[in-house]
């Protein structure tokens, strides 16, 4: 696989992909979030373009529109068909998605590949006939890699967080904050720099790779890492139902061929390289990863203890058998 570095050429990715759409029989819109240097518009869209290119002969192809909606909207933005392709943060739309919380719940290690498949095979098995995701056609569920606490000033434990405005982003990191007693603020990933920079935030949950994606090595300078798995933030990558429907059997049969949880895999490998890149290049600056202590990571268990209890009991609610669910994923993840 290319590395992300080879692929952090945002102009000619967009080049290539505006060159092949404009001779293509079907190109699919993709709304895009997270600005020109992030995995997903660096390597995912570009590897996926290829892959649905490859498999018609270039008559289905790829546009990749940024800005089109802000974050929490991007749901509706596909739902609604103004775009047809489109990433989801299923925190980002509150009480909506329940089942999705399993994967992002404390103590689950795993990088993002290994979480990313363990979370499609326990959708496919125990979560699609929940039905959460209306109007759009699920292609693949992922994470991103371990969630780390990012801050300005250096922490060497959970306790030096009590109190402190931190942003953790929904879903279970939600939860997560609550339970280390951080003073929660809530945003859109793209808006975490101008709220660390302006004071609204002291330090945020994010992993690795947005060191470089959202420039915020620029802001913090220490990363609190815990082995067992602190939290992580569950995606999706949807197609619009009219859309899919409307496509020929050919191209429904590329998109069908690619969706699953081989696209999980391969979209979770990305998301590790832009983790590793993210470390490198803020190493460069300066930054610093720590590790906590095996006396941190009991406080840490110990703190978050309820939060498995509550989330199966969320899950439930949809008509799941979340405790097989649960040993389930577990067993991929091994």
């Amino acid at each position: 696989m290319k590395t992300l570095k080879n692929l952090l050429v945002p102009a000619l990715v967009a080049a290539a992909i505006g060159g092949n759409a404009q001779a293509a029989d079907k190109v699919l819109t993709v709304s895009h979030w997270a600005g020109p240097k992030h995995a997903m518009a660096t390597a995912v869209f570009p590897w996926l373009n290829d892959q649905l290119s490859e498999c018609s002969g270039g008559s289905l192809t790829l546009k990749v529109e940024n800005g089109l909606a802000p974050p929490p909207a991007q749901y509706d933005t596909v739902r609604d068909g103004v775009a047809d392709i489109g990433w989801i943060v299923h925190g980002y739309t509150k009480g909506k998605f329940l089942t999705t919380k399993m994967i992002e719940m404390p103590g689950l290690p795993g990088n993002a590949e290994t979480m990313s498949v363990a979370f499609q095979m326990t959708h496919e098995k125990f979560f699609a006939d929940a039905k959460e995701a209306k109007g759009v056609e699920v292609l693949s569920h992922f994470v991103h890699g371990p969630g780390v606490v990012n801050t300005a000033e250096k922490i060497t434990s959970y306790k030096d967080l009590e109190g402190m405005k931190i942003r953790v982003g929904g879903g279970v990191a939600n939860s997560v904050g609550k339970a280390l007693g951080v003073a929660g603020v809530n945003m859109p990933a793209p808006a975490v720099y101008e709220a660390i920079s302006s004071g609204v935030a002291e330090g945020v949950f994010f992993p690795l790779e947005t060191l470089y994606s959202f420039k915020i090595n620029e802001l913090t300078k220490y990363s609190f890492k815990n082995p067992d798995g602190m939290y992580t933030t569950s995606f999706a990558l949807i197609l619009n139902s009219d859309t899919y429907s409307d496509l020929s059997d050919d191209h429904r049969a590329c998109v069908d061929k690619v969706r699953g949880v081989e696209m999980s895999r391969s979209i979770g490998q990305f998301w590790d390289e832009a983790d590793k890149v993210g470390a490198e290049e803020s190493a460069k600056t300066g930054s610093v990863v720590i590790e906590a202590s095996d006396e941190e990571r009991a406080y840490f268990k110990d703190k978050t203890a309820s939060i498995e209890a509550e989330v199966l009991k969320e899950i439930e609610s949809r008509g799941v058998d979340a405790k097989a669910a649960l040993e389930y994923m577990k067993a991929q993840l091994k």
